[in-house]
């Protein structure tokens, strides 16, 4: 439920911090003095289109916070999960700030979130019903879920059943085209795969290639430089008077003084074992030189094969290694889409069993529907004849089916309304105006409480054109929700705001520099005043203060009946 809401420079209002109770809240004030503010400002931070011109008067920023508790098994929670939200002590913080720019910002636990995602989590926690958009009333998708709710204890087992049906037919279709929308789709998936495969394997990679290419490569790039120092590098080690030859004289005359001291014949020693290194060096020198040759043609055969290779690279993967895993995984996916065909008539069969299967329980969820919605329909349109309008009708219709199937059954349907005798039923959303909304609503949550499982409303302008009795008679039906619900309602009307558990007074001040607007609970003596003020009468009023504990008193008789019954 909305437990708290921080109002920042909207309008009339500068700083307003409201803490609202479960049950059923009033807010009541005189007109003018911001009611419509608080509306706007919940409108805002639950995703509403946001205007500049909502800022007050000389400020550049204006915020709005709303403090959320959820259930603990609520499936918002894994909405919060996946969208990598913490959720901690089952709060949810919902900020909204616009700057004079027309920046708009939104958060959600203190994480910048899209508009679009913040209104797929609010349009969850709270519904507002009256001139404003954000209304599941107004949202034909939404329609079907009320009608399943009415006799869920039938419904949803059979809506489950067929939920399961779908999937397990579009597991069976995807194993036949192997995740493909149809068979031409497949074939020429198959055809990919085999041009793919047959292109790895006819150019025969092996692992290491690359890197001998380009080391043969380099030699032969570098071959006159290579010539050259192989033809210098023998001449100065074995040529006449080269290397070799010096050393050779040099071990020759060490070899005779070699035993006459410890010290020459290690020098000796080393200076023999060197020539003899140096002279297996100079043999591998003459060799390189003789055995050296330069090919245009092997440079031109060895620069084509890494281009090609490079090519496979860039199509399959970025080293031969991945392309070589490219070509394996392209052999089992092919290898598995011309499975035999044995298997094949096994899946056709048995996606036939699955879609005969999904028809006749489809068939069966919608004689549930119809059934449910025509029942619905009947207890709602006694409910709005109780609410003041009793000319109306309202029926649910159903669209014929498109022969596909579908997760949620074979139906599509919409709540039809005709406001007054002889207009046509027609859909809500082109019919209806914000205060018959409200009490449609009302109507819909008093039949089935937990239609559509959003713990918070806000009914606004819910009293347009109605008094007496039926005013009455839409306070006890507020209370009835309320037991399920948090209900905030906005109210000209006695007899409403009497039901309140929690009377909030809306009040706008002025002094010598600005006007603004705050925000307080009444206790119970200020709440007799102020249902006094709205009849139209002033506290001196005896009568009206007297007629106004009357309906408190009223009121609190049938909320203690109406516990009473709900606790037997």
């Amino acid at each position: 439920m909305l437990e708290r809401l921080i109002i920042q420079n909207i309008a009339l209002i500068e700083q307003l911090d409201i803490e609202l109770s479960e049950g059923f809240n009033v807010l009541t004030g005189e007109t003018g003095a911001g009611k419509s503010i608080i509306i706007d400002s919940v409108g805002l931070v639950l995703g509403e289109r946001a205007s500049k011109e909502l800022i007050s008067t000389g400020k550049q920023k204006a915020r709005v916070e709303a403090f959320f508790g959820i259930e603990e098994d609520s499936q918002i929670h894994g909405f919060l999960n996946d969208l990598g939200i913490d959720c901690e002590d089952d709060t949810i913080i919902i900020v909204r700030e616009i700057t004079a720019s027309g920046k708009s910002i939104c958060r959600i636990n203190g994480e910048i979130v899209p508009l679009a995602t913040l209104k797929m989590i609010t349009d969850q926690l709270v519904d507002i019903h009256g001139q404003h958009a954000h209304q599941s009333l107004l949202a034909p998708q939404k329609h079907i879920g009320m009608v399943d709710a009415y006799r869920s204890n039938e419904i949803l087992p059979v809506r489950k059943r067929v939920g399961e049906l779908y999937r397990q037919y579009n597991e069976v279709v995807k194993k036949l085209n192997s995740g493909f929308m149809s068979e031409a789709e497949r074939e020429r998936r198959l055809d990919i795969l085999s041009y793919q495969i047959n292109e790895i394997e006819k150019a025969k990679l092996s692992v290491g290639e690359e890197s001998e290419i380009k080391g043969e490569l380099t030699l032969l790039s570098n071959a006159e430089q290579i010539s050259s120092a192989l033809e210098q590098s023998g001449e100065l080690v074995s040529g006449d008077s080269g290397a070799l030859d010096k050393l050779r004289r040099a071990v020759n005359a060490l070899s005779r003084i070699s035993e006459l001291s410890p010290q020459y014949g290690e020098i000796f020693s080393r200076l023999d074992s060197t020539y003899y290194e140096i002279e297996d060096a100079a043999y591998q020198l003459r060799d390189m030189r003789l055995g050296y040759e330069y090919s245009p043609e092997r440079l031109n055969e060895l620069e084509n094969r890494l281009d090609y290779i490079n090519s496979l690279k860039r199509k399959y993967g970025g080293s031969v290694e991945a392309v070589l895993d490219f070509m394996r995984e392209a052999q089992a996916e092919l290898e598995e889409l011309t499975g035999s065909e044995e298997v094949r008539r096994k899946l056709f069969s048995e996606r036939e069993r699955l879609k005969n299967e999904y028809f006749i329980e489809a068939d069966r969820l919608t004689k549930l529907r119809r059934a449910s919605a025509e029942e619905l329909s009947n207890n709602v349109m006694l409910q709005l004849h109780e609410l003041g309008m009793s000319k109306a009708r309202f029926s649910v219709m159903f669209s014929e089916p498109d022969g596909e199937l579908h997760s949620n059954g074979n139906d599509a349907l919409e709540f039809m309304l005709s406001a007054n005798m002889g207009e046509p039923l027609k859909p809500l959303s082109k019919v209806a105006s914000g205060g018959e909304l409200s009490r449609i609503m009302l109507a819909i949550k008093t039949v089935c409480a937990d239609a559509d499982g959003i713990a918070t409303l806000i009914f606004d302008e819910i009293d347009t054109g109605i008094s007496g009795r039926t005013a009455v008679r839409v306070g006890e039906r507020l209370i009835r929700v309320a037991k399920d619900h948090q209900v905030l309602s906005i109210t000209h009307l006695p007899q409403i705001a009497a039901f309140a558990d929690c009377h909030l007074l809306v009040e706008k001040h002025s002094d010598d520099d600005r006007t603004y607007t705050n925000l307080r609970e009444l206790n119970a003596s200020e709440r007799r005043l102020e249902l006094a003020r709205i009849m139209g009468s002033v506290s001196t009023d005896e009568a009206a203060v007297k007629y106004a504990d009357e309906l408190i008193e009223t009121a609190e008789r049938f909320k203690a009946d109406f516990d009473n019954k709900m606790n037997k």
